[in-house]
Formats: structure tokens, sequence, C-alpha cells
């Protein structure tokens, strides 16, 4: 599971059969389901990522 917790109070979970991977490029956290971006969130309104 990937939980994302935003500035504004906001929160997004990925249940595991929803991605394969993740990354942080700097700017954006991302993530994956084979080889596609199917979730993308600015960093800078971001207050915690968790993956379990």
């Amino acid at each position: 599971m990937i939980k994302i917790v935003f500035k504004n109070g906001c929160v997004v979970k990925w249940k595991k059969k929803e991605w394969t991977d993740y990354k942080y490029d700097g700017k954006l956290f991302i993530v994956i389901k084979d080889e596609e971006w199917v979730g993308f969130y600015n960093i800078d309104s971001i207050v915690s990522v968790i993956v379990k």
C-alpha cells in the first residue's frame, strides 16, 4: 500500500494491486503500474508518503 497525505488534509491510498513501482524525481512523487505513470503528485503539496 502507498498512503500519501497532503497539506490540505486529503489522503490518497493505493492498494498493492494498483501499482508495481514508484519514484521521486525531485518535483513529483510518481506511482507506476506496469511502466505507465498512473498517479503523480506535486511534492510541495505532500506532508508524508508511507509505503508498506
